[in-house]
């Protein structure tokens, strides 16, 4: 959007109504419009006002690109874009979500890979974050190959987010592990927690740290009562949320993502680029942003032993943790530079002809 403005283009912006994202485009000086998105399951009565919402907004706007993030916006914007006559429409899959993760919702699964299939034939170029959601929408045959491409997720600010180093403080004092994500069981929290309970049992003095929100609409959400409980029994703090992650991440020696799957997940790579060293697992999108060995360690999903292990690994070794900090760096500078998502995403937008290397 700023890219975009800068060059004298008119910009616009619209996402899901209490998200918190309003003050944030506002503050770019660019208007916005709360969209009704429902994050909560199918409803189809909500989809249809969301795909009337944006259908009508086209119409009124009548704008010469659309790019649309995340699953309902996706598909339902698509559509309406289309049916709109929007000249250029362009999307981001930015993670499969919890329904590519439960084996209980097949079904589901199924309506969603078939909306998707039309969505996607309607769309001119739409990004994935990793080569596997790239890989599984081109097998199942929800995108052509030819109208599809790669970023290096979202990419990072290396002049926003810079190296801090904890390692000029006192050998004696305590490591801390730093968790940002939603308080979602699909990014690992259970395991974070079992984890610290684990290396508390020799490193009392360990700190483990939670930053995120609750994302109420979410059906994969913690309960507020599971949050209070392990904040009693002293297995971690919960800072809540913050809108500037740098100070906080400052402060940590090591950031933790035990997720599931994700897309490429922003955190990991703010942490990189601010050269901590990282644990995340072995899977989608996590294993894009770490070397295991090199700039953080990787543990099986859903293995809060392993995930122990790595903790007490760079717990007993701060030179390991420096090496890897400074490691991240480096790998955020090679690959992951926003500057580089910007130009590839501005190019699918004015591109007269698509190409299946895009």
């Amino acid at each position: 959007m700023c890219a975009l403005k800068r060059d004298g283009y008119i910009v616009l912006g619209g996402g899901a109504d209490g998200d918190g994202f309003e003050s944030k485009i506002k503050g770019l000086g660019v208007s916005f419009r709360p969209l009704p998105i429902d994050k909560k399951g199918i409803n189809p009565w909500a989809d249809v006002k969301l795909f009337w919402t944006l259908y009508r907004w086209y119409c009124e706007e009548r704008p010469d690109v659309v790019h649309h993030f995340t699953i309902k916006p996706v598909i339902y914007g698509s559509i309406a874009a289309c049916l709109a006559g929007v000249p250029r429409i362009v999307n981001t899959v930015t993670g499969l979500g919890y329904v590519f993760m439960e084996e209980d919702l097949t079904w589901l699964r199924r309506l969603v890979e078939w909306q998707y299939r039309i969505a996607l034939a309607c769309a001119h170029f739409t990004f994935f974050q990793n080569a596997d959601d790239l890989a599984y929408f081109v097998a199942r045959r929800l995108v052509p190959r030819r109208k599809a491409g790669l970023l290096p997720g979202s990419g990072v600010d290396r002049t926003f987010f810079t190296p801090t180093s904890t390692t000029s403080r006192s050998p004696e004092a305590p490591v801390t592990f730093l968790m940002v994500a939603r308080l979602l069981r699909e990014k690992g929290l259970l395991e974070f927690v079992e984890a610290a309970r684990l290396v508390k049992r020799d490193f009392p003095t360990a700190r483990f740290q939670l930053l995120g929100r609750r994302d109420e609409r979410n059906p994969t959400v913690v309960s507020a009562s599971e949050l209070d409980r392990w904040q009693g029994e002293g297995v971690l703090t919960w800072l809540g949320d913050a809108s500037d992650v740098r100070p906080i991440m400052a402060q940590a020696d090591v950031v933790v993502l035990p997720s599931y799957r994700e897309g490429t997940p922003r955190s990991l790579l703010e942490a990189a680029a601010m050269g901590k060293p990282i644990i995340t697992t072995q899977t989608v999108g996590c294993r894009e942003v770490v070397e295991d060995g090199v700039n953080g360690l990787l543990v099986p999903v859903k293995d809060s032993k392993a995930l122990a292990e790595a903790m007490i690994r760079l717990i007993q070794d701060p030179s390991l943790r420096e090496r890897m900090g400074k490691a991240g760096r480096v790998k955020v500078e090679r690959e992951f530079d926003e500057q580089m998502v910007i130009e590839k995403v501005l190019d699918v937008y004015w591109l007269e002809t698509l190409h299946a290397s895009a």
